[in-house]
């Protein structure tokens, strides 16, 4: 009887662990393109964007600015921008998510809340309260990306406000904390 329970239990070990593995199948490999992890998106990203218009290339009013973006493996990502355009306080970090396409392509969208509109007596672009959602076109070279992207500017019933192209390169952050010192921090 110990001897059928201990082979009922193995097989059902042995189940669990091949469910698993197809269920993770799916998502594995698609974070990286290239070999030896050159081309992957997976990190964190100083990326300087210069807004432009979309239906000429020339660039907007808006000056260009600064965001670090985290592409998680797995498929999420956040964002975070340091852009004059926004006061203090008036834009939420960005969320969203991303996928690998092909080769050292990539595609993203994300979402930001803006949390209240720019004051009449601000001078530059009058954001609304509610929702920035951005979509980008991603390419990965070693360290270095480029994208295309664009910008929607939502109400808080969802009607559209404004759409903003952008065009930017970017370079990996190289942030890498040594396991000791964590440990010893502990």
């Amino acid at each position: 009887m110990n001897s059928k329970l201990r082979r009922t239990s193995s097989v059902v070990v042995v189940l669990i662990l091949v469910l698993a593995g197809a269920l993770v199948q799916p998502f594995a490999g698609n974070a990286t393109a290239g070999p030896n992890g050159e081309g992957t998106l997976p990190g964190t990203w100083r990326v300087q964007v210069t807004p432009i218009n979309c239906q000429t290339g020339a660039p907007l009013p808006i000056p260009s600015f600064s965001a670090l973006d985290s592409y998680a493996r797995g498929g999420t990502l956040t964002e975070v921008v340091n852009a004059a355009a926004f006061l203090p306080g008036q834009v939420t970090p960005g969320l969203g998510v991303w996928s690998h396409t092909q080769a050292n392509a990539y595609k993203a969208v994300w979402e930001a809340f803006i949390l209240f509109d720019t004051p009449p007596a601000v001078p530059g672009f009058p954001f609304k309260r509610g929702v920035q959602r951005l979509m980008r076109d991603i390419e990965v070279h070693g360290d270095q990306m480029t994208f295309n992207g664009s910008s929607q500017f939502f109400d808080t019933n969802g009607n559209v406000l404004a759409v903003a192209c952008a065009s930017a390169r970017a370079r990996a952050l190289r942030m890498w904390m040594a396991r000791t010192s964590c440990l010893s921090a502990m």
